[in-house]
């Protein structure tokens, strides 16, 4: 019993750490900060590999001792999961609007250089258009 309180404090604890990158994550996204989002995004995807590695294992333990499921850590552990996914479902509409925009701005981009790809510099008529007008 003692190694299965362990367990859920150490998932709760884990939560807790996701929990706050999640908010650094959201303030990064709300200030347009985006340069900062890949190391955020590589600290949140390791520590949602070791969260899930654990997870699988809590959750037996879970189904084993219901008794373990007024605890106060695991209480804090669930809340923790509920609070994750809210924050997940209202950064969702505001990601997609952000990845729209930056979408829109490589269409423009890669019509302008295309544009550029079709223009021959060194059309001696219109050199001496240019240099004849100045």
């Amino acid at each position: 019993m003692v190694d299965a309180l362990t367990l859920i404090e150490q998932a709760a604890m884990r939560y807790r750490h996701l929990d706050l990158l999640g908010e650094r994550i959201e303030k990064t996204i709300q200030d347009n900060k985006f340069a900062a989002l890949p190391e955020l995004c590589e600290c949140l995807n390791a520590l949602q590999e070791q969260v899930q590695a654990h997870d699988s294992q809590l959750f037996e333990v879970l189904q084993q001792h219901q008794e373990l499921h007024g605890l106060d850590a695991t209480k804090e552990w669930l809340q923790r999961m509920r609070d994750i996914q809210k924050r997940n479902q209202r950064l969702v509409p505001h990601l997609k609007s952000i990845m729209t925009i930056q979408r829109d701005e490589l269409r423009t981009l890669q019509k302008g250089n295309s544009m550029l790809q079709g223009y021959r510099p060194g059309n001696a008529q219109m050199e001496r258009r240019f240099s004849s007008s100045g």
